[in-house]
């Protein structure tokens, strides 16, 4: 059964980091509690790509579960990315059998956490052995760390997946029918690819959540469910507002919701450093530090925020989210 938490906006929860890089549990409890503070969330995605995944080890994971669910505990849901270890670094893959045991164990700790499910990236990093495609892969990944756990487990497709582990409307299908996967995110605008698989996915239980703010729209009219991406932790009231009118048949509100968050996200500013700043300015403070992605960066990086980006970026968010509050 698909969880009622996936509806409306999913935050892709930022993490927080020590100026050493390492992980800052009560940063990130602060962190947790401006988001919550400020509403509209439906749940918490931690260790997301806007998180910086890739960069996390193990121990990381572990301590980023203990924390978020701790935290949150009767206050909200908590997803947790509990897929194996790798850098993105297509130069070195890791031992796949290794990376699927490191998945399965941390999908295990983090329900024995209390989290409300666990999400997976398609295993890339998992290199076809000889007889076998990607698709194969795929299907034995995911039923192996679906059977793992009894909280409900969701696919993750992130931007610049290796184009063999692209998921096909077949292979979506066959993903839909395993018992305990209950969703997907696609890091996606092309609202043709959205509705090919919300097309596979349709009539079952299981979920198609948009994985880029900018395709909301278009993702509500193929059956998205949910969104998770930037907006989805910086101004979920918008994207809200958004799927409340598409809801109502609002046409006209809906698109000049979906207008706004174009404008959002087209503003040159790395929006993580960004909101860490404006964390710490409304009460909460918390350092903006981020962690060198050497093996693929997974977002553009386009440097320190300066004071003048801050302030400008802080206007046109403010202006354009008064509407919705």
């Amino acid at each position: 059964m698909v969880p009622a938490y996936v509806q409306g906006c999913i935050a892709p929860t930022f993490s927080i980091f020590r100026s050493d890089l390492s992980f800052d549990p009560d940063g990130q409890c602060r962190f947790l509690d401006f988001l919550l503070e400020r509403g509209g969330i439906s749940a918490f995605f931690v260790r997301a790509g806007m998180g910086q995944m890739y960069t996390f080890s193990f121990e990381d994971v572990k301590a980023m579960a203990r924390t978020a669910c701790a935290h949150l505990e009767g206050r909200a849901p908590v997803l947790v990315g509990t897929t194996g270890i790798w850098d993105r670094d297509r130069g070195h893959y890791p031992d796949p059998d290794i990376f699927t045991r490191q998945a399965v164990e941390l999908s295990q700790y983090a329900e024995a956490q209390g989290a409300d499910g666990v999400v997976h990236t398609v295993p890339e990093a998992i290199l076809p052995r000889e007889g076998q495609t990607a698709t194969d892969v795929i299907l034995a990944y995911f039923e192996t760390v679906s059977q793992a756990v009894r909280i409900p487990t969701f696919i993750y497709q992130p931007p610049g997946m290796a184009e063999a582990f692209q998921l096909t409307h077949d292979t979506l299908a066959r993903l839909a029918d395993m018992p305990n996967l209950a969703g997907i995110k696609v890091s996606t605008a092309d609202a043709g690819y959205i509705a090919t698989l919300c097309t596979a996915v349709q009539g079952k239980d299981f979920a198609y959540v948009t994985g880029n703010e900018n395709a909301f729209y278009a993702g509500l009219y193929a059956g998205s469910r949910a969104v998770i991406g930037q907006g989805s932790a910086m101004y979920p009231q918008l994207l809200n507002a958004l799927q409340q009118r598409f809801n109502a048949d609002d046409a006209k509100g809906a698109i000049q919701a979906q207008h706004a968050v174009y404008k959002l996200v087209a503003f040159d500013i790395n929006s993580v450093e960004f909101f860490k700043r404006y964390a710490s300015e409304h009460g909460y403070p918390v350092d903006a530090y981020a962690r060198p992605m050497t093996g693929a960066a997974y977002s553009k990086t386009i440097g320190n925020v300066t004071n003048e980006q801050y302030e400008t970026y802080k206007r046109l968010l403010e202006t354009e989210l008064e509407p919705y509050l």
